[in-house]
């Protein structure tokens, strides 16, 4: 098996120890316990989650990039499963962090049915091969899209109440586990179509532990980056919310709601301008919502917690099947 480990990984450990070795097996050990093994597959928090490359049957169809991978469409060969699987090669320090990140945050997926959760992994050479249930539909993004090739960009209410409610939950989920996500936009929310919403893509989350400790990375995103990001400062889950704010706004008028042809002038709205608010035009629930999340103050802006308690995804809101039969109407 050729080297997983560079030279880059030089990542020493308060004792001098390195992050990673690799042993006589060709096995690639972290110090938090996970193992990459062509043999035995993928190990996290003493689980091992094995497939092999003759359990998977690869399409050509890619369905895009997530973070640090590409991701091709395929079945698992013994039941026919439809899957995604992505591709991350691991030839630098910094994916192998975005690799520990996303692996241990599906692992916490798997209790939550608002997130994409997966089916265990293989590795071969220096790439990780993740598979993932597959979300048929693709993304809010290609939702959006198909809209508008309709003539009607605007998704309409009680379908972003059902959207809202699925995506605010899956980030509540991921609050309550100390998990902040860190780059949540329409590429990142994913839909199928049985109606099912469920977030994606956590290579770039970062854990804080109970006592709400702040981070401090400007990592995500632009556009949908949240002002203390811009700024800088430290952030916690407020940060995520700010960001579904941005992507219902853009859902509901069809119009991205912060100008900026450079990222300066980005920076600029984000920070001066006035909060993004939809107009009386659209329900009150609808706008308050919003106007929660778009909040500039972190320490005024709503959590999920609280989110979750507004009309808007508590009263009136549609079944799946209601939010699957308009997909199909898209189609």
């Amino acid at each position: 098996m050729p080297p997983l480990l560079l030279s880059d990984d030089v990542e020493a450990s308060i004792d001098g120890s390195f992050s990673w070795v690799q042993d006589e097996s060709g096995t690639l050990r972290h110090v938090s316990g996970t193992k990459l093994s062509e043999d035995t597959g993928i190990t996290v928090e003493d689980v091992t989650y094995q497939l092999k490359p003759s359990d998977i049957s690869l399409t050509d169809e890619s369905l895009g990039a997530g973070a640090c991978g590409q991701v091709k469409k395929g079945v698992i060969v013994a039941t026919g499963q439809p899957i995604a699987v992505k591709d991350i090669k691991i030839d630098d320090s910094a994916k192998k962090k975005m690799l520990l990140a996303e692996l241990k945050n599906l692992v916490a997926a798997e209790r939550c049915p608002h997130l994409v959760t997966w089916f265990g992994g293989f590795v071969t050479r220096s790439i990780v091969h993740i598979v993932l249930e597959l979300m048929d539909l693709g993304s809010l993004r290609s939702l959006s899209k198909r809209a508008t090739r309709l003539g009607d960009p605007c998704i309409p209410h009680p379908h972003l109440a059902r959207i809202s409610l699925s995506s605010t939950s899956g980030l509540n989920f991921l609050h309550h586990m100390h998990i902040v996500h860190r780059d949540v936009k329409p590429e990142n929310i994913l839909h199928n179509s049985v109606g099912e919403v469920k977030i994606t893509d956590f290579g770039i989350s970062r854990s804080l532990d109970a006592t709400m400790a702040m981070a401090g990375t400007q990592i995500g995103t632009q556009v949908y980056m949240a002002p203390e990001m811009c700024l800088g400062s430290d952030y916690n889950f407020a940060v995520d919310l700010w960001s579904y704010g941005l992507v219902l706004y853009e859902l509901a008028t069809g119009v991205f709601p912060l100008d900026g042809s450079t990222i300066p002038e980005l920076f600029m709205a984000i920070m001066e301008k006035p909060e993004p608010r939809l107009s009386p035009e659209y329900p009150s629930d609808l706008r308050d919502f919003v106007a929660q999340c778009l909040t500039r103050d972190a320490l005024q802006r709503r959590d999920s917690d609280y989110l979750l308690t507004f009309p808007f995804v508590t009263e009136n809101v549609e079944s799946e099947e209601v939010f699957a039969q308009y997909l199909a109407t898209l189609s």
